[in-house]
């Protein structure tokens, strides 16, 4: 259905349970789209050996319901992993090729209810030399028809013999050197504004962005130098805000560590943006001046703890949903109330607390159940309920461990193992749905 290399990016469409003729539950987030208008967007890696993509759909012992409907293919060789709009209607897909002059970056606008595609653009960054590296960032910024593509630009500046120590060995050394760009696509007239060169280099490729309704924040941090002084502190990183369309900052100010990198981060409802770090704070930079206050969420900074996928996502009424699946720990903290504490479930470390999918727990649409991965003995999954944080439900069956899990806009789960049948569709109370079989490794579910 899909072919790629090793390494090469895919997006699929599997249908949600309520597509086969399954009754959907009730969920605010079934608002969407009608029950029956809803795919599960697959994104992840095929092996090279794999003809395709194929998902191979097969109903459990127990379920007396049609067989799911068959995969869509979405997109192939994706440059990045894919971003979800924050009201979940849309996924927004990144793809880069080499063409005459520079570098050809396209932006393409997936319906997450149809698969269809609703947009596309694509920016030219020219005078990029051959084997140029391009790190693009989608950013939606919430209620405007704008998305903000950020570039981390790699490329190759000089080429020297060198020989590799004790061994005699000669090869060609390259010497990199990276910066950043902006660049705008508009939904509404399906064109892009830049590309804006921000000419911060040298800076380090990895970068942190987010927007609210009138401006992008960027993260960014200027590459070490190497100097003759011991002691010499690491740079640190800025935080520069730029109004929507422009590719001038009006203001760049020092923010606190530790280098930006992709981590956790979200747009408060206040309109400034928090990003969580260290596994146990969360900073929050002011988008009046800039400047960014930290607070140590201690409700998470048990220790040890497991290395693990660490997640930060905000709800509706404004709170943030902190996971720290080393500790087997979930909170809900208020923003506007010094990120006080409003719920907490501890719960058994799961048997894959990192890698994967990045998500290991997720919050029903009421917010009123907590789901989460099990533990390495049982495996399989539990639901706590928030109030209490008792577990009100479980499955269990060979300790299968699931590698992530995602919330169903009808209500059901979806859980990803690394091995088939891969998936496996899970109604609100647990009870096994369905199963499919995919050749695709899965890194994320939209």
């Amino acid at each position: 259905m899909l072919a790629g290399g090793l390494g090469a990016g895919a997006l699929i469409a599997l249908p949600d349970l309520s597509m086969a003729g399954r009754q959907a539950s009730t969920s605010p987030l079934s608002k969407i789209a009608p029950a029956g208008q809803r795919y599960a967007l697959l994104y992840g890696t095929l092996p090279k050996s794999s003809s395709g993509g194929q998902i191979a759909p097969a109903v459990t012992p127990t379920s007396k319901a049609k067989p799911l409907p068959p995969a869509t293919p979405v997109a192939v060789s994706l440059a990045s992993a894919p971003v979800l709009s924050p009201d979940q209607s849309s996924v927004a897909l990144i793809t880069v090729n080499s063409v005459s002059g520079g570098s050809a970056v396209t932006l393409t606008l997936v319906n997450s209810s149809t698969a269809a595609i609703e947009a596309q653009g694509t920016v030219t960054v020219s005078g990029t030399p051959a084997g140029t590296n391009i790190i693009a960032t989608p950013v939606f910024a919430t209620g405007t028809s704008t998305i903000a593509v950020v570039l981390g630009i790699t490329e190759p500046t000089g080429h020297q013999p060198a020989v590799k120590k004790g061994t005699g060995v000669h090869f060609d050394a390259t010497t990199w050197q990276s910066h950043h760009a902006l660049a705008y696509f508009d939904t509404s007239t399906g064109a892009f504004a830049g590309p804006f060169d921000l000419n911060n280099g040298p800076a380090l490729a990895l970068h942190t962005a987010a927007a609210n309704t009138s401006d992008l924040f960027l993260w960014t941090t200027p590459e070490p130098q190497i100097t003759a002084v011991k002691g010499t502190a690491s740079p640190l990183p800025t935080v520069s805000v730029f109004p929507l369309g422009a590719g001038t900052p009006r203001l760049t100010a020092p923010a606190l560590a530790p280098w930006p990198g992709h981590e956790p981060v979200v747009t408060l409802a206040s309109g400034d943006v928090a990003r969580f770090v260290n596994g146990s704070a969360v900073q929050v930079v002011s988008a009046q001046n800039g400047d960014t206050t930290q607070t140590a969420i201690s409700a998470l900074s048990a220790r040890p703890a497991k290395p693990s996928s660490i997640t930060m996502t905000a709800r509706p009424d404004g709170t943030l949903f902190l996971v720290k699946p080393g500790i087997g720990r979930a909170v809900i903290a208020d923003p506007a109330a010094s990120f006080n504490i409003k719920a907490q479930v501890d719960f058994p470390v799961p048997g894959v607390p990192a890698g994967g999918l990045v998500h290991k727990a997720v919050l029903s649409a009421s917010g009123e159940t907590l789901y989460v991965l099990g533990p390495t003995k049982t495996g399989g999954l539990a639901a706590y309920d928030v109030a209490t944080g008792k577990m009100t439900a479980s499955f269990s069956k060979g300790s299968i461990s699931y590698t992530g899990l995602s919330l169903l806009p009808s209500g059901n789960l979806l859980a990803v193992t690394g091995n088939n049948p891969r998936l496996a569709y899970f109604s609100p109370t647990l009870e096994p749905l369905a199963t499919a079989n995919s050749t695709l490794q899965i890194a994320a579910v939209y």
